[in-house]
C-alpha cells in the first residue's frame, strides 16, 4: 500500500463516488474477508493504516441504536473475528475498532451504520486516535487488485474455523 496525500485520495475518491450510499455499495459489491447473514467485512480502499477493514451492516441503517441485539452482536462478532485474523497476519502493536459515520453523506464518510478495525504498527503519537481517525494524513490505497486479493485471503486463511 501506499500513502496518498489528502487531496490526492479526495481527487480519486472523487473518480469513484458512489451513487447513492457508499456502505451499501460496499455491503453489496466489494469483495469480502469475511460475512454473516447480517454484515460483512471488507478491505477499506481509503485506508487510515495498512490492513484497516470496515464492517458494514448488509441493510441501510443510520443508528446503533435502531439496531436489534442479534444484528448489532453479528457486526461485533465479525469484528472481533477480523481482528484476531488481524493479529495472526499483521502483527500489530495495538487494533481499534471504532463505530464511527457521518450524520449526513460526505466525501469520506457516511451516516450507515459500520465499524472501522484499524491496526496499528507504531504504538506512538501518531498512532493516538486524533492522528489515525482522519484523513488530514493522507489515505492508504492499494497499488494493485493484486496487492489487496492476496492481503484479503491471508486475513480470510486467518479467520477462526467455527
Amino acid at each position: 500500500m501506499r500513502l496518498l496525500p489528502k487531496d490526492d485520495a479526495l481527487a480519486r475518491l472523487q473518480t469513484t463516488a458512489a451513487r447513492g450510499c457508499g456502505m451499501c455499495e460496499v455491503a453489496h459489491d466489494a469483495e469480502p474477508i469475511a460475512s454473516s447473514e447480517h454484515a460483512v467485512a471488507v478491505l477499506d480502499r481509503y485506508a487510515c493504516r495498512p490492513g484497516h477493514v470496515l464492517v458494514v451492516l448488509r441493510r441501510h441503517a443510520e443508528r446503533i441504536a435502531a439496531l436489534p441485539w442479534h444484528e448489532y452482536a453479528a457486526m461485533q462478532r465479525l469484528a472481533w473475528e477480523v481482528a484476531g485474523a488481524i493479529e495472526a497476519v499483521l502483527a500489530p502493536r495495538r487494533i481499534y475498532i471504532a463505530a464511527l459515520g457521518s450524520a449526513v453523506p460526505l466525501a469520506t464518510s457516511f451516516p450507515h451504520v459500520h465499524l472501522h478495525v484499524i491496526p496499528l504498527a507504531d504504538g506512538g503519537d501518531v498512532d493516538r486516535p486524533a492522528n489515525v481517525l482522519t484523513w488530514g494524513h493522507g489515505m492508504y490505497v492499494f497499488e494493485s487488485d493484486a496487492e489487496e486479493r492476496e492481503l484479503r485471503v491471508r486475513l480470510r486463511g486467518a479467520l477462526p474455523r467455527s
